[in-house]
């Protein structure tokens, strides 16, 4: 006699991990297109009438804008030269806004809309949601929109080849399925994470106000507005124009063979090579590499984002390491001093302002500069090598307190991550 041995899948369970403990039973599933009421596309710029020749505070409304369920309209600063047409496709709050054509790896990134704008540009790229409200809490379908689970659904469904822009159709989009809870605990889920969202906020606005403190600083201790005083409540001498060659000194030293390989970062300064790209990308013989000790001063002589020019680094590394020969190396006359030009150098406009008069580009947008050159220009510094290093440790101590502020982001959002992979089905 046979028989037959039936295969049955066992049905998933729609209840999360984590969870309010007033509420029970499943989550329902769900398509996008009985919880969207409208799914309305921005506006081409060729597509309507009404040219203007200035716009508003935020002008275009770029996808960049949209990341993790949010919507930031103060990223948006770009504003196209020449007139464009004003569209009618206003974001309200309460929508969503959409990307709907992008790279592969930002297609289907959404993002909530805390308020109105009333004159803001949307364009075609975008769609903008309207919800029916009395099931649907926008907040947080805009969380489980931005979730892992449902952008690499749309980056699956999107068409368009691989290396380039990728679109998701409109039909696709709203056939979409998602899980959802009933509306209370829809409101008491979005509730919560937006208290997280404040206090990643709040932390972020605490890291703006001490970097522009910080700026400011810097700004008020060149133009000679902050000046420190000694032990005995005296005013350091007033600062003087001095050649570079006299406060950063080449020593010339190379690798005795049992250093690390480290690169020079714009945001995390010297870094080791295989932390920073995964591997090691010096030759096999790097006895010509060139010694970096604790607080020298490194000049990359290469091309990097928005420094054209090159960036210009404090080693606050340490020890010993070793970079590239294609660097220049100095060691600073105080360590002080090493880190304010490394504080004023973290601005791409100084950059520019000191080595765009002595550089050369070569044919391949190479950087031809000796590090003669690169020292012969003058800048107005500190001649106290006592205030130097009151300086130094006055900015080290406001670096200090921001990257503690990003280490208590980075926290808040890896905490965050955690509560939503246990909170959603």
């Amino acid at each position: 006699m046979s028989s037959t041995i039936a295969h049955i899948e066992k049905r998933k369970i729609l209840v999360p991990k984590l969870r309010f403990k007033e509420f029970k039973g499943e989550w329902q599933r769900k398509k996008l297109g009985k919880i969207i009421l409208k799914l309305d596309s921005g506006v081409s710029v060729n597509s309507v009438d009404e040219p203007i020749s200035k716009l508003d505070e935020f002008g275009i409304l770029k996808t960049s804008c949209i990341s993790s369920g949010k919507f930031y309209p103060n990223q948006n600063k770009k504003i196209i030269e020449g007139d464009i047409k004003r569209a009618k496709l206003n974001p309200i709050k309460g929508s969503i806004l959409i990307s709907r054509m992008n790279t592969p790896q930002l297609v289907g990134h959404s993002g909530y809309i805390e308020m109105d704008y009333p004159n803001l540009f949307v364009p075609d790229r975008l769609w903008m949601t309207l919800i029916d409200v009395d099931s649907t809490n926008s907040k947080l379908l805009s969380t489980i929109l931005s979730s892992e689970k449902i952008m690499g659904i749309i980056s699956n469904i999107a068409t368009g080849t691989s290396g380039s822009m990728k679109n998701i159709s409109k039909p696709n989009f709203l056939n979409l399925e998602i899980e959802i809870p009933s509306l209370p605990e829809q409101n008491k889920i979005a509730s919560f994470l937006s208290a997280v969202d404040e206090k990643i906020q709040q932390l972020s606005r605490k890291k703006e106000l001490l970097e522009s403190y910080k700026k400011g600083m810097i700004q008020q201790l060149f133009s000679g507005k902050l000046r420190f005083k000694d032990e005995n409540g005296k005013v350091f001498p007033k600062w003087e124009n001095r050649k570079l060659s006299d406060v950063l000194f080449e020593h010339k030293l190379n690798s005795t063979g049992k250093e690390e390989v480290f690169s020079v970062s714009v945001h995390k300064g010297l870094i080791n090579q295989i932390e920073h790209l995964g591997r090691v990308f010096a030759a096999k013989n790097t006895a010509n590499y060139n010694l970096v000790k604790p607080d020298d001063i490194i000049y990359t002589k290469s091309p990097t984002g928005s420094f054209p020019l090159g960036i210009i680094k404090q080693s606050k590394v340490n020890k010993n390491v070793i970079v590239s020969p294609l660097y220049g190396v100095f060691t600073p006359e105080t360590p002080g001093l090493g880190y304010l030009l490394n504080v004023y150098f973290e601005s791409p406009l100084n950059v520019k302002n000191y080595l765009s008069s002595i550089i050369q580009k070569g044919a391949k947008n190479t950087i031809n500069i000796t590090n003669t050159t690169f020292l012969s220009k003058k800048m107005k510094l500190p001649v106290s090598n006592e205030e130097q290093n009151k300086i130094g440790t006055f900015l080290s101590n406001i670096d200090l307190k921001i990257e503690n502020v990003s280490s208590l982001i980075s926290q808040s959002k890896t905490f965050k991550k955690g509560l939503l992979q246990q909170m959603f089905v």
